[in-house]
């Protein structure tokens, strides 16, 4: 199943976890200190996106299936 991130801009509150742990991901959307997903993103594993979604402390970072449903484990 291929998961696709997306960042909750009415969650985010830019601590930076996710730009910390994966650059190549995440960085800040310019202008704002708010989260947004990178191209690089689609080169990460299923595993590597559910542990950046868990290192969100407001759970922004979201995951959606092929379908478009919202699959991100719930900490």
């Amino acid at each position: 199943m291929a998961l696709r991130p997306y960042v909750d801009h009415d969650r985010c509150v830019s601590s930076g976890a996710c730009v910390l742990e994966f650059p190549q991901a995440c960085a800040y959307q310019e202008g704002q200190a708010l989260a947004v997903v990178l191209p690089g993103a689609d080169e990460l594993t299923e595993e590597q996106l559910r542990e950046a979604a868990s290192l969100c402390p407001v759970e922004a970072i979201r995951l959606l299936d092929a379908d478009g449903n919202d699959v991100t484990p719930e900490v």
